[in-house]
């Protein structure tokens, strides 16, 4: 598997396949990352918008434990703290998923806040295991445009 992103010009393969599952609506501050097996198509998949000074919205999806690796969470988290400069990340799941609920809390992020149907995650910089594993050195990933 590979790690791969939208590029300008190009379809953008990954958001159509994080929009079909989550719904995740177009914006132009979009940026994805996504896991590619070698057949081409999408084991999993990460989104991030709504951009701030400080923090943005971070989105995943995937099709089953077995895209789920920690290549991308390392690029995944690595991209909005060390590349975006940002403290904090956001996310937002339905009360009902409990599944993404766990994982979420797995990956480290921490629920703040509830709606009427809905949990607000965070996961700080300081917090972030995944920038700590030394295997994340001097990998990088470009997402052109952010």
């Amino acid at each position: 598997m590979n790690l791969v992103t939208d590029q300008p010009n190009q379809p953008p393969v990954i958001w159509k396949w994080l929009n079909e599952r989550i719904n995740l609506p177009w914006s132009s501050d979009l940026r994805t990352i996504g896991m590619m097996r070698d057949d081409g198509t999408i084991a999993c998949a990460v989104g991030y918008n709504g951009w701030g000074q400080k923090s943005c919205w971070m989105h995943v999806a995937f099709d089953g434990a077995h895209g789920l690796k920690r290549d991308l969470w390392r690029a995944a988290f690595a991209y909005p703290f060390n590349e975006g400069g940002l403290d904090a990340i956001y996310g937002l799941t339905p009360k009902t998923f409990d599944e993404a609920l766990k994982m979420n809390k797995r990956l480290g992020f921490r629920q703040i806040a509830e709606t009427v149907d809905s949990v607000i995650l965070e996961m700080t910089r300081d917090e972030c295991k995944w920038l700590k594993e030394k295997e994340h050195v001097g990998k990088r990933v470009s997402t052109s445009g952010a």
